[in-house]
């Protein structure tokens, strides 16, 4: 065990990966929630700020680049997802739903020109677009499927939470170590969040907290399949994975559902396609020869 512990990417994948982050979003939430009593329409906010925070420190002791302007792809991370989760914080907070709509898809769009152009710069202009278009477009629509009003989004968290173990598990066999390390940061995150909210009684997931779920969670599949090479069927099935749980939540939501397991079975439906792309990301890895 002590050999085990001895070993720098063990320690770093235990230390950076998984034990601050949650330390971090754990402090963080709990002054939210004792905090904000008094002030509970602001409780969303800092919800959504105490994910955001424990993920970054994830981010920064594993790749430890807050450069700007960027330097690479991922070095855009922090700064999408700050700029982007305070637009739909703002957005959020106004009462007409149009508001929430247009800056997801103003958000998506605009990360995906980031994350996408140093591959657009090289296609023509018609296929740059095209590209772009897709990317923005199938962003926007699994975010709004995911979160499509603002009730409690507990479901769209767990299905997050599973997108997250899925890039963390698929990362490592397309060829990158590092998104596998942030999959498992964000999956850590979401889960401290999620159990302190099943554990206080009257504590929300509102939609801040789940839009900067989706804005991690979507810079890196788009890292994902662009960067570290994943195939188009692992893609596929990731976003499948996502989509159902969001179907699964909406079905029992409508139907006024309310208990545990309203919360928990968009996770385990979504797990079953995830599990495909698993395994599809696995028999490519070994077809390579078990090598990167």
């Amino acid at each position: 065990m002590w050999n085990f512990w001895q070993s720098s990417f063990v320690r770093s994948l235990i230390l950076d990966s998984a034990l601050f982050p949650a330390a971090v979003t754990l402090l963080m939430v709990v002054a939210a929630y004792y905090k904000t009593r008094k002030y509970p329409g602001w409780r969303s906010t800092f919800w959504a700020a105490a994910i955001l925070a424990g993920f970054l420190v994830g981010y920064a002791l594993t790749y430890r680049d807050f450069s700007f302007p960027p330097r690479t792809v991922l070095s855009w991370l922090p700064w999408l997802v700050l700029v982007g989760g305070t637009v739909v914080a703002m957005a959020d907070r106004r009462k007409h739903p149009g508001w929430r709509y247009g800056a997801r898809g103003l958000i998506a769009g605009a990360s995906a020109f980031v994350l996408l152009w140093p591959v657009l710069r090289q296609e023509t202009v018609l296929a740059a677009f095209l590209a772009w278009l897709t990317v923005a477009g199938l962003w926007s629509v699994l975010w709004l499927v995911l979160i499509p009003d603002q009730r409690d989004q507990k479901p769209a968290g767990t299905t997050l939470f599973v997108g997250a173990i899925g890039l963390a598990f698929v990362a490592p066999l397309s060829g990158s170590i590092l998104l596998a390390q942030f999959g498992a940061a964000l999956a850590v995150v979401l889960a401290v969040a999620l159990v302190f909210s099943f554990l206080m009684r009257g504590s929300r997931w509102d939609s801040p907290s789940a839009d900067v779920g989706v804005l991690i969670l979507g810079t890196f599949l788009v890292d994902l399949r662009f960067y570290a090479g994943a195939s188009m069927g692992v893609m596929v099935w990731l976003l499948v994975s996502l989509a159902a749980g969001a179907v699964v939540a909406s079905i029992l939501q409508h139907r006024d559902h309310s208990d545990h397991w309203t919360v928990l079975a968009p996770g385990l439906i979504s797990s079953l396609p995830m599990a495909v792309a698993g395994w599809m990301a696995l028999q490519t890895y070994l077809a390579r020869g078990g090598g990167y």
